[in-house]
């Protein structure tokens, strides 16, 4: 036995049931009145794939995660290098000042040793001459 529309639309008429003859009338545009079900093949692969996306996701930022850890580290390493090396260079600096002042203070006190013993042997010299 096969359905027509026009059986339907005696059986409607019949039943006067009025969600029968909105479902005939409908125009041909109009999609459906209730969203049509997945079938279960078609759930379970959005399922994996939204599995594969999280998982995909998860990686993509533990990846980004440890590059910025690993850039921070690096970041702060050198930091730490660039401070010990200025460190260094500062208590250079400081020790050849200090040398160099030590060394001027040296050659200070040389010439001052030097000038008085020119002054003396000069006055000696005037004595001897004199007497």
């Amino acid at each position: 036995m096969h359905i027509t529309a026009e059986k339907i639309k005696e059986a409607a008429e019949a039943l006067e049931c009025t969600e029968l003859k909105s479902f005939m009338f409908q125009e041909p545009t109009a999609g459906p009145l209730t969203k049509p079900r997945r079938s279960s093949r078609s759930t379970g692969r959005s399922r994996r794939s939204t599995r594969r996306s999280t998982r995909r996701s998860t990686r993509r930022s533990t990846r980004r995660s440890t590059r910025r850890s690993r850039r921070s580290s690096r970041r702060s390493r050198r930091s730490t290098r660039r401070s010990r090396r200025s460190t260094r260079r500062s208590r250079r600096s400081s020790r050849r000042s200090r040398r160099s002042s030590r060394r001027s203070r040296r050659s200070s006190r040389r010439s001052r040793r030097s000038t008085r013993r020119s002054r003396r042997s000069s006055r000696r010299s005037r004595r001897s001459r004199r007497s």
